[in-house]
This record gives structure tokens, sequence and C-alpha cells, in this order.
């Protein structure tokens, strides 16, 4: 069904490229010149700047990027000294060899982008482009800090290109579809869907730290439907209920027997980078399955609760918050297909399901605590259930 609801979403993606809707074809977008896109993380930030003051194609948005930021990040790794995925119980229990080690590190990092998004099709109903094309020059770099003892800093992996620090430099192109509206009630309704293809050349000074030759081909696809509101005339929601779900496949190919890089493995692809399987699946280690292909489906029902409304002072930045309840059902496939090096390729199924609690402050983002319990097995440290997991913004 997921499958089908996806390839359904490519299909006429696709077929929009051809057709123009002839309704939309005329209506050229109205917006000020200049737009801003940024994204909080719990130490850092990141800022985007577009420009839409030049359309390249009559009656359609161009919009020309630069984003800039970075952060001081948390981050894990769980694989032993040879490279393989660890299995459950292996580290924080037991007499094993690594036993004791331990998968975080600190990692300090910048990230930069520069490039185009330009339309095809203008959507009046959510204000944006339907349909669009996109190209990035995308950089970042990282320093990791793994104290000792962390598996990171295992002896056999010292053939790790970018164990200690990296400079990846990446070229993407994408196909992008939105018919995502978020209404009064911050309720979502719609579709969205994106396609990927990005190139990390080892030409374009991806030696200097690390060692990076691949290409990575991501699709996804999400969808919303509002199930329930009990007063849709209120001015601030009274109690509203909706259905998300999100699916995105990932496959990165490392050349000339190169490996793919730590963070492009940790991550899906696409517009936005930021969690992996282990991560995106909630209740899994966080950076866990870190292979080249990936899958992952998450299905989610919220509730948004009574609206509150921010005293006189505060209300001209921020007018009110909404707390809210959600139930999750996430799955995810991995499998280490093309990594070089690996004796024992391994491949597999994870699952986990839970609940959480939010509180949404519209423009600035969504605070959450979840308790999530893994359903195919243990994790690394021989857990299945987190009573009290914080996060910083919405699944998805």
């Amino acid at each position: 069904m997921r499958t089908k609801a996806f390839a359904s979403g490519v299909a006429f993606l696709s077929l929009m490229l051809c057709v123009r809707a002839p309704g939309w074809a005329d209506q050229a977008p109205d917006q000020g010149p200049w737009t801003f896109d940024p994204i909080l993380r719990l130490f850092g930030a990141d800022l985007g700047v577009g420009y839409r003051g030049l359309a390249l194609l009559p009656n359609q948005q161009t919009t020309f990027w630069v984003y800039a930021g970075g952060g001081y990040e948390g981050e894990h790794y769980y694989r032993d000294q040879y490279g393989a995925l660890l299995s459950p119980g292996q580290i924080g229990s037991g007499s094993g060899p690594l036993a004791s080690a331990d998968p975080t590190f600190n990692r300090i990092e910048a990230a930069w982008r520069l490039g185009i998004e330009q339309g095809f099709v203008w959507n009046p109903r959510t204000s944006t482009n339907l349909l669009e094309a996109f190209f990035f020059y995308r950089g970042r770099y990282d320093l990791n800090q793994p104290a000792a003892g962390a598996l990171l800093t295992l002896p056999s992996l010292a053939v790790l290109p970018d164990r200690d620090s990296s400079i990846l430099n990446t070229l993407q192109f994408g196909l992008g579809y939105d018919d995502m509206l978020t209404d009064k009630h911050r309720t979502r309704n719609g579709t969205s869907a994106e396609m990927t293809a990005e190139w990390g050349p080892p030409w374009f000074f991806n030696t200097v730290r690390g060692d990076s030759d691949f290409v990575r081909f991501n699709g996804t696809f999400t969808w919303f439907l509002p199930l329930y509101d009990a007063a849709p005339e209120r001015r601030l929601n009274l109690f509203s209920v909706y259905l998300g779900e999100y699916f995105s496949v990932d496959y990165a190919i490392g050349l000339n027997g190169t490996p793919v890089p730590l963070f492009i493995r940790q991550t899906f692809g696409g517009r936005t980078q930021n969690t992996g399987l282990g991560a995106q699946v909630r209740g899994v280690d966080k950076g866990a399955y870190d292979t080249n292909l990936k899958a992952v489906n998450n299905l989610e029902v919220r509730a948004n609760l009574l609206a509150i409304p921010m005293p006189d002072f505060v209300a001209p930045f921020v007018p009110y918050v909404v707390p809210g309840a959600l139930a999750y059902f996430d799955c995810g496939f991995y499998d280490q297909v093309g990594e070089p090096g690996i004796s024992s390729a391994s491949q597999g199924f994870v699952a986990a399901t839970g609940a959480g609690v939010y509180v949404e402050v519209p423009g600035l983002g969504t605070l959450l605590a979840y308790m999530e319990y893994r359903l195919d097995g243990q994790n690394a440290a021989s857990d299945r259930l987190r009573v009290f997991v914080l996060e910083f913004g919405m699944q998805f």
C-alpha cells in the first residue's frame, strides 16, 4: 500500500513535467524578492537566504539560494573494529571485547549550500511551486571529537578515511512536487514528493580531508489527511486530529572501491539531510544501520489540543502555542550491499512504536517528548524501551 502510494506520487510527478495544469499555468506568483529559511538546532543554526527578484521563466518563480551555518552535535557510531554492524547486547553489558566501548562522539560541523530552484507550475492553494527543479552545490566540514574508548577510535578503523575529519563537496539535482498546506489550526493537508541525485567526485576537493567518490539517489513521498476538527470556524484550534505518512528510500554507491562517506551513510538524501535509519525509526539507536541502502516508513496520527494565546507583551512575536499528542509506527530496511571490506554483509528490517506529547510554537519549531519501544529486537545496549526522549522538530 505504502509502496504503491510512493510509486503513484513519482508517476504523477513525472507526468506533471510534461503537462502544465491548465488552470494554473498563467497564474504568476506574487511574492517579495527576498525569502529566509532559518533552521534551528540544539547547539547551532543554519540560515538560508533566497532571492526571487529575477525570474528565468515567464510567470514562474525562480529562487537563488545561499545557505550557511554550523553546530556542535552529539553523534553516534554503531560498528565494530571490522566495520560490521553491532548486534544486540554487544555494548553496555556483558564481558565481550566491546562491552565498555562508547558509541557516542561529538562533532563540530560547518555546512554551506549554493543553488537555484526553478518553478514550472505555480500552486495558488499553497503559494508555492507545485512543480520545480533544483540544483545545488553542497559543502560541509566535519571535525569528529571522540573520547578515549569510543567505537570510532578502534584501531582497525584507521582505514576509515573520514574517521577524524572530512571535507565533502557534492553536486545535487532534483525534482520536487509540493501540494502541502498547514491551516490556521496547525493541521497539515496534502502531498509532497522529491527525487534527487547527488554526486561527490574525488576531484571536487574531496581528498583533502577524507576520501569521497560516490553517487547517491533518493526518493521521498509525504502525505497528510485531516480526520477531525471540533470547531473549524474558530480562529484558534480547539481540538483537531490528522494522519500523516512519510516514506524515503536512499541508495549511495561508492565508486572505484571507495567507501561511501560516514555522513552520507548516516543520513537520507534530498534537500534536507539530518537523519538516517537509526533516528528516523524512533526507538532504534541513533546513527545505527548506516548502510549504503536504506528505506524508512513513518506512520503517525497527531492530535492538536486547545491553542494557548500568549500574553500581550509576547503576542507580537508568538501569538499562540499549540500543545498536542501523537502516536506512531515506524519501520525500515537496511542492506550493506556495495560496501567494500565487509566480509559478511547484513540486511534486515527494524520497527518501533510509541507515543509522545509536543508543544508547537508557530514559526519557530516544535519541542517533543517521546516514549519509544523497539518491536523487532533489542538495541546494541540490550534496551528496547525508552521512556523520556526529547527531540526538537517534528519527525516529518
